[in-house]
């Protein structure tokens, strides 16, 4: 079973997530708080956390410090920002906090618990070879290696110009399929488009030489 803090202020769409999520992903063990503070207290509680799914603008602290904080508590944590903010500037701040992805609250439940697989694929492999990129570039390169194998694999033939449907058959999967990971691509890089998400793949460096 996997442990989640979820957190946020508004107690009806909480209620309402965390059982979307029982039916989504059933290996889920759902810890709910209300606040920053309550969060912080839960986390002390439940050793087991290892995933935290936030809201960005919470009651009693603003979303990077609390995430400064989960993460001076508990470094291993992966943590996924749920925010109705489609604010670039509040992905950016969410990432540079310590966020490993950042997901809108428009997204599906199937695309919510595609976003926790991909924070959690995201671990480093050790020994793994550290490309240097300028600052920038950096930055997406860590969005883009957020993204499960399936999701770059679909990722890297946007960037080769193929649509859906295209996908679907190169990839064996059906066209539902396939909009579920480039929605969950898109929430992941914290774009709003194909095309955002093609250069962010690009300048990364991670599909070719950065741009």
């Amino acid at each position: 079973m996997t442990a989640v803090l979820l957190i946020d202020d508004h107690a009806m769409f909480r209620e309402a997530l965390a059982m979307a999520l029982d039916y989504a992903a059933p290996g889920l063990t759902i810890h709910p708080a209300a606040s920053g503070q309550e969060a912080l207290e839960v986390l002390d509680r439940h050793m087991a956390i290892q995933n935290v799914i936030m809201d960005f603008y919470l009651p009693d602290m603003s979303g990077a410090d609390l995430l400064k904080r989960l993460r001076q508590r508990r470094a291993q944590l992966r943590i996924l920002v749920l925010s109705a903010s489609q604010d670039p500037e509040d992905r950016r701040r969410a990432m540079d906090a310590g966020a490993q992805g950042f997901l809108n609250k428009s997204a599906s439940c199937q695309e919510l618990a595609a976003a926790l697989e991909a924070v959690n694929d995201a671990l480093p492999h050790p020994g793994a070879p550290v490309a240097t990129l300028p600052a920038g570039a950096q930055d997406e390169a860590a969005l883009l290696r957020a993204l499960t194998p399936r999701q770059s694999e679909v990722l890297r033939l946007m960037c080769d110009g193929l649509r859906n449907k295209e996908i679907s058959e190169q990839l064996n999967m059906t066209e539902k399929t396939v909009k579920t990971h480039v929605s969950a691509i898109l929430g992941t890089l914290g774009v709003l488009n194909r095309t955002q998400a093609t250069l962010v793949a690009r300048r990364g460096g991670v599909f070719g030489k950065p741009v």
